[in-house]
């Protein structure tokens, strides 16, 4: 069982070095907590002080499952049952889902984009990383 949980806890550590909270060039955030990333994700939240903030989803599977794990500290099958459950009352849409080379041309510039990325290797132009606190 402690073979299980120290595997676990360094899984984590991994998998967070895996994945990079990015926002557009027009988001004013410097940083965010992990809570707030959470709701962004979640739509619980939709926007931070004054800036209205729009998610999106990677189309990644691997980078989206390691994000959930990460970030929303969910299972991925836990988080597929939350958006049927939030599509089927009518409540919320799930984020939009785009690759990495889909995030360089969205078309609305003036907009604050969040998304996420495979650290340092994906990562898009004229998008910024974003530090948690």
């Amino acid at each position: 069982m402690k073979k299980f949980i120290i595997l676990t806890i360094v899984f984590l550590t991994f998998a967070n070095a895996n994945v990079q909270i990015v926002t557009s060039k027009a988001c004013k955030l410097e940083s965010i907590s992990k809570s707030d990333i959470k709701k962004l994700f979640m739509l619980k939240k939709t926007e931070i002080g004054k800036e209205k903030i729009k998610v999106i989803d990677s189309t990644n599977k691997k980078l989206y499952n390691d994000f959930i794990v990460t970030y929303l500290n969910k299972s991925v099958r836990k988080i597929k049952t939350y958006w049927v459950r939030m599509l089927f009352t009518g409540k919320k849409i799930p984020p939009k889902k785009l690759s990495t080379e889909e995030l360089t041309t969205l078309a609305d510039k003036e907009s604050c984009y969040f998304a996420y990325v495979a650290k340092e290797k994906d990562m898009p132009k004229d998008w910024k990383i974003i530090k948690i606190k």
